[in-house]
């Protein structure tokens, strides 16, 4: 690396450093491209709260709804390509989607949380692909398609997995390795569900700490009746262990997606760089514009928020004046994870980000130690306005 991106990646490293002196981190990835070059690659902490090993480059961070980001780029590989129309409905495609008034839904109601698909399934569901995909495609929307959104934080998966399996004949955990990181060349570094042989490399989460009795009255969840879709969503008791090994294993792909910063980051570069980074294009130059394209941005049914969303992601911009992580550009686009990871692009300054962290905050959109890293690298590149 140049002098400047050493000095950026030491000044975002000493961040790393305190944010874990602070204890609101305990182990962190960071990786950032500028025109296609990487510019910041920093890491610090500890693999887990009883693993005491060093993070390295290569550490495997579970990174929640930052999965989504990564599916949704595969889906729209295969769209660049001609094999999937964004306009198009699912069951031409899928034709056992149709099912209980689904048949009119379209690729881009389905991938912005349009179709009212959002109540998970079992566990025991939810741990089988065939069973999952069923799951999916015999549902009954929760409202008329197209009429509101209801974040799919589980069920994104098999709504995304579906669509790319139906259109293409291709598993996508295939076509993530395939299309993205065999081409990119981060092969080993992007999982959605891990294969054998990695289990050394894996980060442990830690769960957020319980909030005091003031902080919980202040949560806006802390008044929300058990029939609420947030928790259709995200079912408050029972949830899978996203440690264990049968969760790692699984394919997920809203959820239980294992990643290096550094390979999110090279992904995202490509989509803040016309489609192509380090002479490996993952899609054509107009097909970004299209592909981050906000679809809604009225108040969500289950997070109950207004949440800008394009085909798969989540975008950028100001809401009551205040920006996100993914910053202060609506053109920006890419996934927060629960607890804190998030990869995106910001293809107006030509920018990709990616944290991997692996002590949970009490947040959905990277509020908090992530917030801070983002602004850190926007402020010394000055585009943080």
């Amino acid at each position: 690396m140049t002098t400047t991106v050493s000095a950026l990646s030491e000044k975002v490293r000493a961040l790393l450093l305190d944010q874990i002196q602070r204890g609101t981190q305990l182990g962190t990835q960071v990786c950032a491209y500028r025109n296609g070059e990487m510019i910041v690659d920093a890491w610090a902490g500890e693999i887990g709260p009883e693993d005491s090993r060093p993070v390295q480059a290569d550490t495997l961070f579970p990174s929640f709804s930052t999965t989504k980001g990564v599916a949704a780029t595969a889906l729209h590989i295969l769209a660049d390509r001609g094999v999937i129309d964004y306009a198009a409905p699912v069951s031409e495609y899928w034709p056992e989607f149709a099912a209980n008034g689904k048949e009119r839904i379209t690729v881009a109601q389905a991938m912005s949380h349009q179709s009212g698909l959002h109540a998970a399934p079992p566990n025991e569901v939810a741990l089988n692909w065939d069973r999952a995909i069923d799951f999916i495609a015999s549902g009954t929307p929760a409202y008329e398609p197209g009429t509101s959104t209801g974040y799919h934080a589980i069920t994104y998966a098999w709504v995304v997995g579906g669509i790319v399996q139906g259109a293409s004949g291709r598993h996508i955990k295939d076509v993530i390795q395939e299309e993205i990181a065999g081409p990119l060349g981060i092969q080993g570094e992007m999982y959605v569900g891990i294969p054998d042989g990695v289990e050394d490399r894996l980060a442990w989460l830690q769960s957020p700490p319980e909030p005091t009795p003031e902080q919980a009255a202040m949560n806006p969840m802390a008044n929300l009746p058990d029939d609420h879709d947030f928790f259709k969503a995200m079912p408050r008791t029972g949830a899978l262990d996203w440690n264990s090994m049968e969760v790692r294993k699984a394919c997920i792909p809203s959820a239980n997606g294992h990643f290096t910063a550094r390979a999110l980051a090279r992904m995202y570069a490509a989509l803040a760089h016309g489609g192509e980074v380090g002479g490996v294009r993952l899609v054509s130059p107009e097909r970004i514009a299209q592909m981050s394209r906000v679809q809604v941005d009225t108040p969500d049914r289950v997070i109950f928020m207004p949440i800008r969303k394009s085909i798969g992601f989540f975008n950028g911009g100001k809401t009551m004046g205040m920006h996100g992580a993914t910053g202060p550009r609506e053109t920006a686009f890419g996934h927060p994870g629960a607890g804190g990871s998030i990869a995106f692009a910001d293809p107006d300054v030509n920018l990709s980000i990616a944290v991997t962290i692996n002590k949970m905050q009490g947040t959905l959109q990277a509020e908090g130690p992530t917030f801070e890293i983002c602004e850190l690298i926007r402020k010394e590149l000055g585009v943080n306005a």
